[in-house]
């Protein structure tokens, strides 16, 4: 359980939780500190167990968060999302909205699929969120054919 400070959406800083495995602790410090030194807005930092572990209710909450336990949502057999190992972050959820199959998640987030009208908390090529996650090695969500903006991983799924 880490304790960040996080630059918010109304130009103040905030103390955030989130959860994460051991193995990544130091890169997940690094890009949060590099992002609050940037003044990137983020919208809140909570552990998804606030909302009872339901995925769609903190992304819905445009929540920035690490570990839940929950599968992925992907094509074919069921299998853990690397958010189960604590290895993936979702950042800014509204504001990066994940679109699978032309569906928008969370389903609050259809004002931002335009990804070309850049706007404050948003992941873009050359942009402070996907370059400080990039400086630690960590891969991004935006590139697959379903693109999920809100998503960075250690290990690229």
């Amino acid at each position: 359980m880490l304790h960040m400070s996080y630059w918010g959406f109304d130009d103040q800083s905030h103390m955030g939780t989130m959860v994460v495995a051991t193995s990544v602790v130091t890169a997940v410090l690094w890009v949060f500190g590099t992002l609050y030194d940037e003044q990137f807005p983020i919208r809140q930092m909570v552990p998804v167990d606030v909302y009872g572990g339901s995925d769609p209710a903190s992304t819905a909450a445009d929540n920035t968060a690490g570990f839940n336990c929950r599968d992925a949502v992907a094509a074919g057999p069921p299998h853990w999302s690397v958010h189960a190992y604590g290895e993936a972050i979702d950042v800014n959820t509204v504001e990066n909205p994940y679109i699978e199959g032309g569906q928008v998640l969370p389903p609050n987030a259809t004002a931002y699929v335009d990804r070309a009208d850049i706007r404050p908390g948003m992941a873009y090529y050359g942009g402070e969120l996907v370059d400080a996650f990039a400086s630690v090695g960590w891969q991004w969500g935006g590139r697959w054919s379903d693109p999920d903006y809100q998503h960075f991983s250690a290990t690229g799924g």
